[in-house]
């Protein structure tokens, strides 16, 4: 039994890898930042700690008599947040997290990224080995582009003697998804908010098998080694199927071409910049429609025994979720 350190604990993929400890006997001291989001934690034996990464307040506290740590506090950028500066943020905050990292010397930090540091791949699925190099080479959405600066950072660490296992997580589907990131893509069907569709293949995995595997790449995780924690390859026309049957909601009707979403997709982020929100349909996933992002979790299934629950229950939970606090 050991006691683990989850930054991001009140998060949608923090809150799943606090219960996945909690099932296998480990001691749990979870990492939140606002009190607004607590309520995911409600009723589990942890100890709460508050704690700042960009200002390090409380870190070095909370590491101390951890000896397994993950960082599921990845940074999120705004929809106003100049690029530059969010990718200069997020490199100078995980530098200092990391030499906090360290000096509380762990004895295995699993650092949480993302599948979108991994480049589609024309015909075939991607694996861990299809990163996108750092600094970019063509041109990337916002967030991925943080992500990858971010896992640079990591594998940097690494190098000089970091005991760091990185994970990538695909779309997460599933419960405690109270800051409603991934679940954005349930929502935006569940309530018929977008009555057409594109074609596009994507990755979708349930939250828990993601709590699960980061458990696995503490025990079993290969250091310096990343993991892709997917689950099915799904159209999106068949992802909003199944949650148009879970939600009652009319399923999307149209398939719009290329060049039409493209144009949609503008005017929504104008939109969304003006009232100070997250777009409806980014460009960013319009663009990348023309590929999809295929994903092959055939590693973190054999090295880590990734579990892969079938999506219509991972959307099946999340809805009613969704449904009992109010999102629905």
């Amino acid at each position: 039994m050991k006691r683990a350190l989850v930054l991001g604990a009140t998060g949608h993929i923090g809150a799943h890898v606090v219960r996945a400890l909690l099932a296998d006997g480990h001691q749990v001291r979870a990492a939140y930042r606002n009190d607004r989001y607590l309520h995911v934690l409600e009723g589990l034996p942890v100890e709460r700690v508050r704690v700042d990464l960009e200002s390090l307040e409380g870190l070095p506290e909370a590491l101390r008599s951890c000896p397994w740590v993950f960082h599921a506090a990845g940074s999120y950028p705004g929809p106003r947040e100049r690029h530059d500066e969010a990718v200069a943020r997020a490199v100078h905050t995980t530098r200092r997290v990391l030499d906090a990292f360290r000096q509380a010397a762990p004895e295995r930090v699993v650092f949480t990224s993302s599948a979108s540091t991994i480049r589609r791949v024309p015909g075939r699925l991607a694996t861990e080995q299809d990163v996108e190099p750092w600094p970019v080479t063509e041109p990337q959405p916002l967030y991925a582009t943080v992500k990858i600066a971010m896992e640079y950072e990591v594998l940097r660490a690494i190098g000089e003697g970091l005991p760091a296992v990185i994970v990538n997580p695909s779309v997460c589907i599933g419960e405690y998804d109270a800051h409603c990131f991934s679940g954005r893509a349930v929502l935006v069907f569940a309530k018929a908010r977008m009555p057409f569709y594109i074609e596009y293949m994507l990755n979708a995995v349930y939250t828990g098998d993601v709590g699960v595997g980061h458990i696995r790449a503490a025990e079993r995780g290969r250091l310096g080694e990343r993991y892709l924690l997917a689950g099915h390859n799904v159209s999106l026309k068949d992802f909003a199927s199944m949650i148009a049957r879970a939600t009652g909601a009319p399923p999307p009707r149209w398939r719009v071409p290329y060049g039409l979403a493209l144009a949609v997709s503008a005017t929504s982020e104008l939109i969304a910049r003006m009232a100070g929100t997250e777009p409806l349909l980014p460009r960013s996933a319009v663009q990348s429609s023309r590929q999809g992002h295929g994903l092959d979790a055939t590693k973190a299934k054999t090295e880590l025994g990734l579990p892969q629950t079938p999506l219509e229950e991972a959307i099946g939970r999340a809805v009613a979720w969704f449904k009992a606090h109010d999102y629905l």
